[in-house]
């Protein structure tokens, strides 16, 4: 019924009613895409009956019927990208090197796109060569090479796209910390200059070139709570605070002036309705991430000033498009060319693995058979003492029956690598306690036993610790498995961020490997809680 209102909502916006003096600009729109462009199930919906998104195939059979009504009408279709193209869970993204998200990219007819922070993990060279194959621009403006100071060919900082009799200009900015890699050689050769004055100098040259429209594509991410985040832009005008780098999309948006529209990559939040810049008035689109949903607006735009004058929406809750293959129906060569794609890069992504004798449950509190199944693998992965992990790293349940990658996939989305890291038995026990301040509710952890008692004050709760049987020692240093994730200080590990760097070991294992390489080894799996974790 969905894609019946999308048909009605296309023809009324782009010509059966529309004035003869508006001009239309169909704006599709996606982030952080993470090689999503496979047929998946939402689970993240209904973790029983889960509805199947048809991905990059549901995409293209809604750009052709747009495109054929544009063309008919005499609008524009344009289809952009906030960054983040391929790093993800999916393999057919990892394995290609993203080259199978160019490869798709190029088929759909995308316009153009900013290099996200996870697009520079196979370095610079693949970069450079991922936007050669790219037959549309790939934008960076404040990417330089460290030796010629100047955009690393064929990158560019911006472009002109001429459609329809206008002038679009589009320039890429990509947040300043993606220099923080994990793996300095990532990112080796490459300088980010500050986002602010970059923007800048890229607007000023597009205004000079007598665009009629400025376009950014920001990785930079508007943030979870926008009213939150408005608070802070104020507060910084009001102490006078010039921010020139590491902003977000929203400081970005008012500290550059000139920009009409601008899409966000960064987060994995999406917003139904754009953010408007109360001051510059520029319009910000940011879709969910993994390529479930399809952001689409209708930019309207005057045809004789050939000025922005408003938008539509194709839904009154907003514009982002859930593909589910029950309204979209999937175009047939493209998921023909996808599904060539996955036999080429990922043919062993549905292959059984193992088998899970009993479900396999997360838990947001203490001790799940998850947790225990991800932190046993990690101890089996690598030579430690002791593992440790939160719970937001499990995205799912698995069911009883058979196991496969894909499945893993969607239980640890993120590309978390585990990290060994040689702690005293003093921090370690702060770390733990530091686990249950509060209302929190302790870790998932492997190779130990931890009982304590929420009734005791805050940094005295943990009544036992225990290490391979033993009392753990103040004195000893233990060799201990997190993530990269709590490695840096996240989710209340800061004590870990101010250890010397001869302290860590990034083993470069992924959580989801080990835990694949561990049910291989031990299937069928019979994983129960084992008192690992106890609350007195």
């Amino acid at each position: 019924m969905k894609a019946f209102y999308l048909f009605l909502f296309l023809l009324f916006a782009g010509g059966l009613f529309a004035s003869e003096k508006q001009q239309n600009i169909y704006l599709f729109y996606t982030n952080d895409l993470r090689a999503g462009i496979e047929v998946q199930r939402a689970y993240y919906m209904n973790p029983n009956f889960p509805p199947v998104l048809g991905g990059g195939a549901a995409v293209q059979g809604i750009l052709k019927k747009t495109r054929a009504l544009a063309e008919k009408n005499g609008d524009i279709v344009l289809l952009l990208d906030g960054g983040n193209i391929f790093s993800g869970a999916v393999q057919i993204g990892a394995a290609s090197k993203g080259l199978a998200i160019i490869d798709y990219m190029n088929m759909v007819g995308y316009d153009a796109l900013v290099p996200g922070n996870n697009d520079f993990n196979f370095g610079k060279e693949n970069l450079e060569f991922l936007a050669g194959k790219a037959h549309f621009p790939v934008l960076a403006a404040n990417l330089k090479d460290s030796v010629t100071n100047t955009t690393p060919p064929p990158v560019k900082p911006y472009t002109v796209i001429e459609k329809g009799g206008l002038k679009i200009g589009v320039f890429g900015i990509i947040s300043k910390s993606a220099e923080q890699a994990d793996d300095p050689e990532n990112v080796s050769g490459l300088i980010f200059s500050p986002e602010i004055s970059a923007a800048k100098k890229a607007v000023a040259a597009l205004q000079k070139q007598n665009v009629d429209l400025i376009v950014a594509l920001t990785y930079l991410g508007l943030p979870y709570d926008a009213q939150e985040e408005y608070e802070v832009i104020r507060e910084e005008e009001k102490q006078n605070i010039a921010k020139h780098s590491y902003v977000t999309t929203m400081e970005f948006a008012r500290f550059v002036s000139g920009i009409d529209i601008l899409i966000s990559g960064g987060f994995n939040k999406g917003y139904q309705q754009p953010w408007e810049d109360p001051v510059n008035h520029t319009l910000c689109f940011q879709n969910y991430a993994g390529g479930g949903n399809l952001g689409m607006a209708v930019l309207h735009v005057n045809r004789e000033a050939k000025k922005l004058s408003g938008y539509s929406l194709p839904s009154q809750s907003g514009g982002l498009l859930l593909l589910s293959q029950d309204e979209y129906w999937p175009d047939a060569e493209t998921a023909d060319s996808i599904n060539a794609l996955k036999r080429k890069y990922s043919p062993d992504f549905d292959t059984v693995i193992g088998v899970t004798n009993y479900t396999l449950n997360r838990s947001g509190r203490g001790e799940s058979p998850m947790g225990d199944l991800m932190c046993d693998a990690m101890l089996s992965a690598v030579d430690a003492d002791f593992a440790f992990n939160n719970f937001s790293g499990m995205r799912r349940d698995l069911a009883i029956g058979p196991i496969t990658p894909r499945d893993l996939a969607g239980v640890f989305p993120f590309g978390n690598e585990i990290v060994l890291v040689t702690v005293s038995g003093k921090l370690l026990k702060e770390l733990m306690e530091t686990s249950v301040y509060g209302s929190f509710s302790g870790l998932a952890i492997s190779g130990g036993r931890v009982v304590y008692d929420t009734q005791r004050q805050d940094g005295d709760k943990i009544i036992s610790f225990m290490i391979n049987g033993k009392a753990v020692d103040e004195n000893r240093m233990y060799k201990i498995a997190t993530t990269t994730y709590l490695a840096e200080g996240n989710s209340g590990m800061t004590k870990l961020a101010f250890l010397p760097e001869d302290r860590f070991f990034n083993t470069k294992v992924l959580i989801r490997d080990a835990v694949a390489d561990y049910i291989k080894a031990h299937s069928p799996l019979k994983i129960t809680v084992d008192g690992r974790w106890k609350k007195k």
